[in-house]
């Protein structure tokens, strides 16, 4: 698809010969996402499915952005690689420096183009040029903690019964005969065999282990290239703990952990998510990323969040129709929800 000033759009499945240059380009972000990657996308998604966007000036790649498609409502709907149970986050455009506005000006131009679509956009990065680059406006979705690495030692940076609690668990484990290592390639099966397992024992986890075989090709796809870790915490007899992590662009971002609920391997995570941390750092990591969620034990380990955001927005008159039904089903659930609670409550306060 030609664009102006010699630039030019390429539409494919894959990025094949680029890929080397799409993960250059990723690595030079103001946030590189691990999501971005050429290993997560090809992991992630079926070729059939996936549409990257590529921005091009005489062969030379500026930029691009990396979707992937379904129908919705008969209408084309387009949306990250993962997007759903598998939660990436921090979704960009991806541009050269300084050619930012020539790839936002040509996705602005390919979203524009004559039919209908609709893009549905879960994970955009705080501050999203794709955003800015398409009509209406992203939401907040959820906060991403994250944690500069700048103290020699990560656990001076947090707070006091955090540390005490910290190397008080660290002590038991260990006397207990609990080591933690860094699984081996070789190694990956089993210790996604014991996620599994972890997983298993607790409420809600079903959706993400329907999509485990996926995220342990992802991984071992990411491990094999050096941008990611799989870590254990376990004695001869038993793994208690496992996490994964990112480990690209001098960022720790850690996605996973499983944990045994026996009372005698209390704070399992927290050991083993402090040993990976202190490792990573070690090893150049600079900063430590929670990823979206806000779950409480989060902020013993971060002080600072970024806002994960979502855009919804339809081109073409059935494009915009289906993003205003999908508000309009939205804001009806969400006053059938509120009529609810407030009848229920009435219920609780009216005498009997």
């Amino acid at each position: 698809m030609p664009a102006t000033g010699g630039i030019s759009l390429l539409v494919v499945d894959e990025l094949g010969p680029r890929a080397a240059e799409w993960d250059s380009l990723v690595s030079q972000q103001p946030l590189p996402s691990p999501f971005l990657r050429t290993s997560w996308l090809e992991s992630v998604t079926d070729r059939r499915v996936r549409v990257t966007l590529l921005v091009l000036e005489e062969g030379r790649l500026l930029g691009g952005v990396a979707l992937v498609r379904d129908r919705l409502l008969g209408v084309e709907r387009y949306r990250f690689a993962g997007q759903g149970v598998l939660c990436p986050d921090h979704l960009d455009l991806v541009a050269a420096p300084g050619r930012e506005r020539d790839v936002q000006a040509t996705i602005r131009g390919w979203f524009a183009a004559p039919g209908a679509r609709v893009l549905d956009l879960v994970g955009l990065a705080e501050g999203s040029r794709l955003a800015a680059a398409l009509p209406g406006s992203a939401t907040p979705v959820d906060l991403a903690p994250y944690q500069p690495l700048t103290e020699d030692d990560y656990l001076a940076s947090r707070s006091s019964n955090f540390r005490r609690a910290t190397r008080k668990a660290d002590r038991r484990m260990t006397e207990d005969g609990y080591v933690h290592t860094q699984v081996a390639p070789a190694d990956l099966p089993a210790a996604f065999g014991e996620l599994r397992r972890l997983h298993e024992t607790r409420d809600g986890r079903g959706p993400l282990l329907e999509q485990l075989p996926t995220l342990a090709e992802a991984f071992t796809a990411a491990v094999a290239r050096d941008e990611a870790r799989v870590d254990l915490l376990a004695s001869p007899e038993e793994v208690v703990a496992v996490s994964l992590a990112f480990t690209c662009d001098a960022r720790l971002s850690l996605y996973q952990v499983a944990r045994s609920l026996d009372h005698e391997h209390r704070s399992a995570g927290t050991v083993l998510l402090h040993r990976v941390i202190v490792d990573a750092h070690a090893a150049g990591a600079r900063e430590l990323d929670m990823l979206r969620g806000d779950e409480a034990y989060k902020a013993s380990f971060a002080d600072h969040s970024r806002t994960v955001l979502r855009l919804r927005v339809g081109h073409g008159l059935l494009g915009r129709a289906v993003v205003a039904g999908w508000g309009a089903a939205v804001s009806g659930n969400r006053r059938f929800r509120t009529l609810r609670d407030r009848a229920a409550a009435w219920r609780r306060r009216r005498p009997s």
